[in-house]
């Protein structure tokens, strides 16, 4: 994947370098996300950064219900890679809409982060994923944010 910026004024997003068959993953893992489990511990790293720096943070973070042993807790994530480009497209859009071509297959059993293409994606192709399918924007207030 290659980040750029798009033909349709959206700003900045992740092309696919190659042709990429329906199934295959096209994102995995972990290792590139910085995850805060309190509101104090996340402006202290906001703190931290240049203004320009925590402008972006800011604006790219989100909050999420994160599985674990015992239900789910609740972070404040940032992808710190490319992918943190992927634009926001619906999984089911409008005739002559762009649709989500990322993200975890039905009926699949995917890990936390773990993305695959939902269609074919051709070479040059964006990748788009549903923010509704992660991003839970009501949690930044139990954060007092």
């Amino acid at each position: 994947m290659v980040a750029r910026q798009t033909a349709d004024g959206k700003g900045r997003g992740v092309f696919a370098t190659r042709d990429i068959a329906k199934g295959e993953m096209t994102y995995g893992g972990m290792d590139n996300y910085a995850y805060f489990s309190t509101g104090e511990a996340y402006r202290t790293f906001i703190g931290a950064l240049s203004d320009a720096e925590a402008c972006d943070v800011m604006m790219w973070s989100w909050t999420q219900r994160v599985p674990v042993k015992q239900g789910f807790e609740k972070l404040i994530v940032i992808l710190l890679d490319s992918n943190s480009l992927q634009n926001d497209a619906p999984r089911n859009g409008r005739k002559g809409q762009q649709v989500a071509n990322t993200g975890c297959p039905a009926g699949k059993e995917c890990a936390w982060f773990d993305e695959y293409a939902l269609i074919d994606i051709r070479e040059g192709d964006e990748f788009l994923c549903d923010y509704v399918e992660f991003a839970e924007s009501d949690l930044w207030e139990e954060f007092g944010l």
